[in-house]
């Protein structure tokens, strides 16, 4: 049985809107207008558009500009041919709201799993070379404020060869740069600070803070918090010239808890198996907390920001050195009293290296 309804039409060749009739003929129709037939169409073709001041649109399948346009309620009789409206996209409507929302909560929690998770799959990855070229260009820009005395290199290698089992892989030096802090570099560098050398009260409190940032150097959380930080183009791509940049932002880089708490775990051990108290170091961080309290108020404390705001002090993590203790074990000095002389004084003594930063920082 042939039906009839009046809409609106564009042929998709001209801008004219013509007012024509639709013949149905079960799943085909005509468009009728001035006695002539257009057709036939398949409604199998017909593609909801788009719902614009109560008119529904819908177009023709590989033409473009092709339109039928259905005004006020469409006859039952007709809509049961046309195609479902889509209310928010494809396939949305497909799934129904309730599931797409689902659907589209999980794949958002992938997708920050994989931003959070991706730097641990992708450091391990990345070329030593590439490793140890960058550090190389952040190290170079430290240039001439290493400080190096016979006493003082040989004090700090006996510090480092105490505490890590292939010491021949890393790249230990003092800066004679008065602010508390220390940095692990990419490609096995780390730089400890004249000033948390002056600030620690004994080699014990050094020992911990070195192991700790040697601790990040082999559990890759330097390449790790790249890649997170400032992405993988950056890392592969090298500094470009802009080292001071890249170097300022490792120095405010801040390491994830985990990754803090990995550290602090392998400054444990490094500390146990050289047979180093961890005393020295839960009291340098409870120091350091209480400067950080002063250096807020505006009293004292000046520099601790720095390793403050990289390396977060807690509680917790005081109370984890102290419970590393082993009661009756005989622990021995990290260095002696002559050679952590020579190491904290080492700056002093070596005139030749240069004070403050070589580049901006903030």
């Amino acid at each position: 049985m042939d039906t009839f309804f009046n809409v609106w039409h564009y042929d998709g060749r001209s801008a004219v809107r013509r007012k024509v009739e639709i013949q149905t003929i079960g799943r085909q129709f005509f468009l009728l207008e001035n006695e002539r037939r257009h057709g036939p169409f398949s409604f199998s073709d017909v593609e909801y558009v788009t719902r614009k001041e109560n008119v529904d649109v819908y177009g023709l399948a590989d033409v473009d500009g092709w339109r039928l346009m259905l005004s006020g309620p469409v006859p039952s009789e007709l809509s049961e041919l046309l195609p479902a409206h889509r209310k928010y996209g494809g396939w949305v409507d497909r799934l129904g709201l309730g599931k797409a929302t689902i659907a589209f909560t999980l794949a958002s929690a992938a997708a920050v799993a994989v931003v959070l998770l991706s730097p641990q799959w992708l450091a391990p990855l990345i070329p030593s070379s590439v490793d140890e070229k960058l550090g190389d260009a952040l190290v170079g820009d430290f240039g001439g404020r290493f400080c190096s005395t016979p006493a003082g290199d040989a004090a700090l290698k006996k510090l480092v060869n105490s505490l890590d089992s292939n010491p021949q892989d890393l790249q230990v030096e003092v800066a004679k740069i008065d602010m508390i802090n220390a940095v692990a570099l990419p490609g096995g560098k780390v730089i400890l600070f004249d000033g948390l050398v002056k600030q620690a009260r004994s080699p014990d409190e050094v020992a911990g803070v070195l192991a700790h940032e040697i601790g990040h150097v082999r559990e890759k959380h330097v390449m790790q918090a790249l890649l997170r930080q400032m992405g993988l183009a950056v890392v592969l791509g090298g500094v470009d010239g802009n080292s001071g940049a890249l170097v300022n932002n490792m120095l405010a880089m801040s390491y994830s808890r985990n990754s803090e708490a990995e550290a602090d775990a392998h400054s444990m051990k490094a500390l146990g198996k050289a047979e180093i108290s961890p005393v020295g170091t839960a009291s340098f961080f409870e120091r350091l907390s209480e400067l950080d309290g002063s250096a807020r108020s505006g009293d004292k404390g000046q520099g601790i920001a720095g390793y403050m705001s990289s390396h977060p002090l807690s509680r917790e993590r005081k109370k984890a050195f102290e419970k590393s203790i082993v009661k009756g074990k005989n622990y021995k000095p990290a260095l002696t009293a002559t050679e952590w002389t020579e190491l904290k004084t080492m700056c002093t003594q070596d005139r030749k290296a240069k004070s403050g930063f070589g580049f901006d920082f903030e």
